[in-house]
């Protein structure tokens, strides 16, 4: 899997960020209190179901309108991009850009999606692997 875009909408100190990524090694860099960290924990809490507080923090303070995390990837198993979208509210689903439709809806569906193009077993805790591939404490 290759991640090759993330957005963020109101979410912690990014009104509206996107973020474009190619192959290789990618080096996030800013000043303090930027957005780096917040970048790493839209993947966790969009892919790997990992977010270490309430949902509710995630959101951008003061705004009204839901925190929203959408990534995009390159899938090894097909080569083909998919957008996983989630948001602060109950919105979580895959998009497929080329069919132009979602594929997957609610967690179960999303959950067995990302396993399936992640390349692990059913039953495998994404959190986890989150955790020792990235060790984000």
């Amino acid at each position: 899997m290759h991640i090759t875009r993330i957005e963020l909408e109101n979410v912690k100190s990014h009104r509206h960020a996107t973020f474009e990524f190619q192959r290789g090694t990618t080096a996030i860099m800013g000043a303090n209190g930027a957005g780096k960290t917040t970048i790493i924990e839209a993947v966790a809490w969009t892919l790997f179901d990992l977010l270490d507080y309430k949902k509710d923090d995630f959101a951008r303070r003061g705004s009204k309108n839901k925190g929203i995390a959408r990534v995009t990837f390159q899938s090894d198993l097909d080569e083909r991009e998919y957008t996983v979208y989630r948001d602060t509210g109950t919105g979580y689903y895959v998009y497929d850009p080329q069919l132009k439709i979602r594929i997957a809806e609610k967690k179960e569906e999303v959950t067995r999606f990302l396993r399936q193009h992640l390349g692990v077993e059913a039953g495998t805790d994404l959190e986890a692997l989150f955790r020792r591939a990235i060790g984000v404490p």
